[in-house]
């Protein structure tokens, strides 16, 4: 299933940035674990994340290998390999069912000329997580066309279909292995809904949806998911006087999801190396396919991203990125249904999505406690509706002469898109019952630590816990999972 999210981070203007910032925070509170020594260059990192949610839902395990070579005094070459395995279940779309009952086929209502926007009980504040906060990238621009107007095609629920998998917290929206430049991933398998409950119940108009009686627990079906997916990043990096020069490119591939991305940075040192100002642009070419959508069809992506980081004093120095993105082409995700007018069909979103993200961060190191810490924020907007709010806090406390201890804490806040709803009535142009796409909240915290035994070996441990939670009073509770999420590395300089 494609949910893709773009091929580098770095171009998003947002977890480039925060990897940036730790890097140079860690340099400051401790010289022996900067990424590259002045005496070497060569340097090759393992990364295995592993990625679990609650009640039997989408696992992701993702293992990564990283070489840096240096090619010559001012060229350099790294190359990554990243493994993904998905699995698990994840709600289709379909609301709760009141009580079992037959699956029948319903009539497509008619067309209409006039595009009605679903009215819902969901608020949604003025216009993802992975990452892209959480909000869902899914591939839209679908499905039936009748007469030149956009038509509804009727399913039923008893339809075997397979399920997106829910990306791994951000701010990382997609499970996607622990390099920062790695292609989002996707998943998908052929698998009937997981849920008992798999029949076409009768529709209550969104803007009369009562919300679930306090107390209980609405289930929402679900569908099984698995995919493999193999990726490969290329990077080509030359520095010349004040410029650092970044070329990339990506490959990944899944059955249902192929990614062809490049991407190209420059950050140009000024002000005695007090400043850096960092430009990037990324494309990615897309290719998607799914249960809804069985036609391979494109999605294309590209951004812009202008960027600041100034030192303040020895120990202080901030951050500032904007971010300019646009997709277009299938946004949908071919694995989701929602109900309209009784009648479960396809997710449909708009075929184009405009963003727009800014991060700031600040970081300082405190000598009291030989210790350093980072405060970011990030904004982010899109043309869906999705207005989003991230806030992190991560502290690296020096342990003796061989530790770092990290920990982290992040909340997020998104609003809803202007088409999500649990149930809609009439006939909509764009509708989707993604909880991704829905008013939520999430909160994520953990601890990393960080083991250097010696002066060519690194090793880390980072656990990871994160929970949601929707705010509109409508989708079930039981849409939002909580997950676990442990990475293990190892980094050899030689």
């Amino acid at each position: 299933m494609s949910n893709s999210t773009g091929t580098w981070k770095w171009s998003t203007g947002f977890a480039a940035s925060p990897a940036r910032g730790q890097a140079m925070a860690l340099a400051l509170l401790l010289p022996w674990l900067t990424l590259r020594r002045a005496e070497a260059e060569e340097r090759l990192d393992f990364k295995t994340l592993y990625y679990k949610e609650d009640g039997d839902r989408v696992k992701v395990f993702a293992p990564s290998v990283m070489l840096e070579h240096e090619l010559a005094p001012t060229w350099t070459i790294k190359l990554e390999g990243i493994y993904n395995a998905i699995s698990g279940a994840t709600p289709t779309g379909a609301p709760p069912a009141a009580a079992p009952k037959a699956a029948t086929p319903a009539a497509a209502p008619a067309s209409s000329t006039s595009s009605t926007r679903p009215t819902t009980t969901t608020v949604t504040p003025a216009p993802t997580s992975t990452q892209h906060d959480h909000e869902s990238e899914g591939d839209d621009r679908r499905l039936v066309r009748v007469g030149g107007v956009s038509g509804i095609r009727s399913l039923p629920f008893n339809t075997w279909a397979k399920a997106g998998a829910t990306p791994a917290p951000t701010p990382a929206p997609a499970p996607a292995p622990s390099s920062s430049s790695a292609p989002s991933s996707s998943s998908s398998s052929s698998s009937a809904p997981a849920s008992s409950s798999s029949s076409t119940s009768t529709a209550t108009p969104a803007s009369t949806a009562a919300a679930p009686a306090a107390g209980t627990k609405q289930t929402v079906p679900k569908a099984n998911t698995s995919d493999h997916r193999l990726g490969l990043v290329l990077d080509l990096i030359k520095t010349w006087e004040q410029h650092t020069f970044d070329v990339q490119l990506a490959y990944s591939t899944e059955s249902d999801y192929v990614s062809k991305g490049l991407a190209l940075r420059d950050a140009i040192d000024f002000n005695k190396k007090n400043t850096t100002l960092l430009l990037g642009a990324s494309v990615n070419l897309d290719t998607v396919q799914g249960f809804y959508q069985p036609d391979a069809t494109s999605k294309n992506s590209y951004e812009g991203m202008v960027g600041v980081t100034q030192l303040l004093d020895p120990q202080t120095f901030i951050t500032a990125n904007i971010t300019l993105g646009q997709s277009s082409g299938y946004l949908s995700d071919p694995y989701k249904v929602a109900e309209v007018d009784g009648t479960l069909v396809p997710d449909k979103r708009p075929d184009s999505r405009n963003k727009q993200v800014v991060y700031l961060a600040l970081n300082r190191y405190i000598e009291p406690a030989d210790a350093s810490a980072e405060v970011s924020y990030r904004y982010y907007h899109d043309s869906f509706g999705i207005m989003a709010h991230t806030v992190t806090f991560a502290w690296y406390q020096k342990l003796g002469a061989h530790f770092i201890l990290r920990p982290m804490l992040r909340y997020y806040q998104q609003g809803a898109a202007n088409f999500y709803a649990v149930q809609f009535a009439g006939a909509p142009e764009f509708y989707s019952a993604d909880y991704r796409l829905s008013d939520l909240t999430a909160l994520g915290y953990g601890l990393k630590l960080i083991w250097k035994p010696g002066e060519r070996l690194s090793f880390d441990v980072d656990f990871e816990r994160y929970q949601q939670e929707g705010r509109d009073g409508v989708t079930s509770q039981d849409a939002y999972p909580a997950a676990t999420i442990v990475m293990v590395g190892a980094t050899l300089w030689f």
